[in-house]
């Protein structure tokens, strides 16, 4: 019978599309882990205001941050980031929208993770007043300048302020939100 058939497979089809999703979920984030090293030592730490109704938790203030920063003995570093979309373009490339993170001087020296071409966040580049520069993914590296190890030093504006590149992280390093691409996180000034 036609109709018979028709149910057995789309019952199969959604029995496997629904556990081969399950599975792919359950593999990355508790077989695989985070692709860091000693990914059992990084902490996500945020504020909760308890005197509202809301049961969610929100990003640290800057003082709230360099307060943890300063005074922590649990840590052996705290980094703050910012997650977000953002518009790149550059004079040789149409503009596109990607993922990307704000994230204070440090931060990847916290996880281990260097660029493997060029250079990390110096201490100051998160001060007012300091030359903007941007850390490339490896996806962003590879589709926009096809790979290209003369891409340190180019300009590229990003929400149209203009940046200097400074570097490339490996591939599939997309901390801490899928980033394509990292800028310093600003001190307030």
């Amino acid at each position: 019978d036609r109709w018979f058939t028709f149910v057995a497979v789309l019952a199969l089809a959604l029995g496997i599309g629904v556990n081969t999703t399950v599975f792919t979920f359950v593999n990355a984030v508790l077989i695989r882990g985070l692709p860091f090293e000693s990914p059992h030592e990084i902490v996500y730490l945020a504020t909760r205001d308890t005197t509202a109704d809301a049961d969610d938790s929100s990003p640290a203030s800057w003082h709230e941050f360099e307060h943890w920063r300063t005074r922590s003995r649990a840590f052996a570093g705290i980094a703050g980031f910012i997650g977000g979309q953002l518009n790149i373009s550059d004079p040789d490339h149409p503009a596109e929208r990607v993922s990307g993170a704000s994230v204070s001087a440090g931060t990847f020296g916290l996880l281990r993770q260097q660029p493997f071409l060029g250079r990390d966040f110096k201490a100051g580049e998160d001060q007012p007043g300091a030359a903007p520069v941007v850390i490339l993914g490896y996806r962003v590296w590879k589709n926009r300048y096809g790979g290209d190890a003369q891409v340190l030093g180019r300009p590229l504006k990003i929400n149209e302020v203009s940046y200097t590149i400074i570097g490339v992280m490996p591939e599939g390093m997309r901390f801490p939100v899928n980033a394509d691409l990292w800028r310093r996180l600003l001190q307030p000034g």
